[in-house]
């Protein structure tokens, strides 16, 4: 079995340069707040750079931060908790129903808190005028995205979305100003993403992000940022609770979309019922 992430930081800690050091004594002293921290807001915390933080990490034998997260979450966090912090061993299927429905009608009051109105209408704003949209997600935040494409294809545009890591990043190689790209990532971490939103922006589309409202390595390519806010920790196996935020802003930006024109939103939607209207019984 594999050393334990505080044993091998406090013997690895005589071969750390001091700012390296200073980012170990922080994760000793605050493990259960780590686990829940993207890498740009602990460093911002620490007062160390990302590239400290991922050195350190790599030194004690784990290639990022992220997986230091998870070993130290299994350290610090009861099992069940990896699945929803809300949950004990012991609750039965009805419990669990109203602890997940307390849980996600928190997360939607928090996301509310949180949300700039001032960016929520800026994306609807972009998103009426782009000539093409894009939405990137993997992982739970894959369907989100595939979600969104399916309301926003009925605002008229062209609208894509993709799930696949290779498919999104060829694609924003041939975005073009006036386009506007969508990434869905809670932790605001995910490296595939945050990669093909860089390329979006380079060739000048409008970023627009549905992320983790704390600062996370995902902020330095968005032009648009709409955070959410949810209980559940960044080394879950499964998001839920943060999906559920994602999914009502994503609503929300269809709505406001239609709402800029409301004659053309309720032709779209009355076609495609049509179209599809001889496929059921």
């Amino acid at each position: 079995m594999s050393r334990a992430v505080f044993q091998r930081l406090r013997e690895e800690k005589s071969t750390f340069r001091d700012s390296e050091e200073k980012a170990a004594d922080y994760i000793l002293g605050h493990a259960g707040e780590v686990v829940n921290l993207p890498i740009t807001e602990l460093a911002e915390r620490i007062g160390v750079s990302e590239a400290t933080i991922v050195r350190m990490c790599k030194k004690i034998g784990f290639r990022g931060f992220q997986e230091l997260k998870i070993n130290l979450a299994i350290e610090t966090v009861s099992p069940i908790q990896a699945v929803h912090e809300e949950i004990s061993e012991g609750d039965d299927v009805g419990l669990i129903m109203k602890k997940l429905v307390s849980a996600n009608v928190h997360t939607l009051e928090a996301t509310l808190d949180v949300l700039s109105e001032a960016d929520l209408r800026l994306a609807v704003e972009r998103l009426s005028e782009a000539r093409a949209i894009q939405l990137y997600g993997v992982g739970g935040s894959g369907p989100v995205a595939l979600d969104a494409a399916h309301k926003l294809m009925k605002t008229g545009k062209p609208v894509t979305a993709y799930t696949d890591s290779h498919m999104q990043a060829m694609a924003a190689a041939l975005v073009e100003p006036g386009d506007v790209v969508v990434g869905i990532s809670h932790s605001g971490s995910s490296r595939d993403i945050i990669d093909a939103l860089a390329i979006a922006k380079a060739r000048k589309a409008t970023t627009i992000g549905i992320t983790r409202y704390a600062r996370t390595p995902m902020d330095k390519v968005l032009d648009i940022k709409l955070g959410t806010s949810s209980y559940e920790t960044l080394y879950r196996m499964e998001s839920t609770s943060s999906r559920i935020a994602q999914l009502v802003i994503v609503d929300a930006l269809f709505i406001g979309i239609c709402l800029r024109d409301p004659e053309r939103a309720v032709q779209n939607i009355r076609v495609t019922r049509e179209a599809i209207a001889p496929k059921r019984f």
